[in-house]
């Protein structure tokens, strides 16, 4: 059986409403998934600042402790030299000169008493004796220097090794600040990468909604284009009904008039009427 005019249009405002109404739900299951990915960016984005921030803070304790070993690393440099420098200034020979003066002061004074000199050879050795004592005094100054150059040296060379432990402590601290430093670094290049992926996909998500939105609104139109055919239809058909009553109420005035008529001349009436279109059949 052909389908009417109204029957096809109200099965395509149908069609047309299912599939906007399938379209808009589709659009909202992709609007969802954009929300999500939006809070799992927003997420990240706090993770990360989060763990930019203890990076940071991190890289600045490192960068203090790096300071404090270079400073430590100056001065062992600067103590190793004075240490060289001392050791240049020490004589090693002073102990074997005092001692090889001691025993010629000892042999001259042991000559004065036991043998027999005139008194011009004594005055000679006593003379000598004077000079000998003199150069004593000077190497027991000299060694008494070198002592104090040794105690200057062994108080260095425990400063140095105490700056070399430091060196070795703040060496350790700084590794293992940047292998903190580093882990932090990682999670934000990490969360950094994940925040590129969300937003190319929800770049994707956002194309995909705007073409669903873009169907559903295009059925939308369609639909409603249809309903404007289906109301000038229907509007069009009421008009007929009414035209078609109005000519039988007519038709039955002017019976009444002529109720004297045949039936042949009732139906050439309504022949007549026909042909004026006065009466119109759906």
């Amino acid at each position: 059986m052909k389908k009417s005019e109204l029957q096809s249009a109200e099965e395509k405002f149908r069609f047309y409403r299912e599939m906007r109404n399938e379209f808009n739900e589709k659009a909202r299951e992709v609007q969802d998934e954009i929300k999500l990915l939006r809070e799992e960016r927003k997420k990240l984005f706090e993770e990360m600042k989060k763990e930019k921030e203890i990076r940071d803070s991190i890289v600045s304790q490192m960068k203090e402790h790096k300071k404090g070993r270079d400073e430590l690393r100056e001065k062992f440099k600067n103590m190793i030299e004075f240490v060289k420098e001392k050791r240049k200034n020490i004589n090693s020979s002073l102990e074997d000169e005092l001692r090889k003066i001691e025993g010629e002061i000892k042999k001259l004074e042991n000559e004065l008493i036991t043998l027999p000199h005139s008194v011009n050879e004594e005055n000679k050795i006593i003379e000598r004796l004077r000079g000998l004592r003199k150069e004593r005094e000077e190497l027991l100054k000299k060694i008494e220097e070198k002592r104090e150059i040794f105690g200057d040296i062994e108080n260095a060379e425990n400063e140095i090794r105490e700056i070399k432990g430091k060196i070795d402590k703040e060496s350790q601290i700084v590794q293992e600040l940047y292998r903190d430093s580093q882990e932090h670094h990682e999670r934000v290049v990490e969360s950094s990468r994940k925040i590129v992926y969300l937003k190319e996909k929800i770049g994707e998500k956002e194309e995909s909604y705007k073409k669903l939105k873009k169907k559903a609104d295009d059925y939308h139109r369609k639909m409603l284009d249809m309903l404007q055919k289906i109301i000038e239809i229907k509007g069009e058909r009421r008009k007929k009904r009414e035209e078609y009553e109005k000519a039988l109420k007519d038709m039955e005035e002017k019976a009444k008039k002529l109720s004297e008529l045949k039936d042949e001349d009732v139906d050439k009436l309504v022949d007549g009427l026909l042909k004026k279109r006065k009466i119109k059949y759906p």
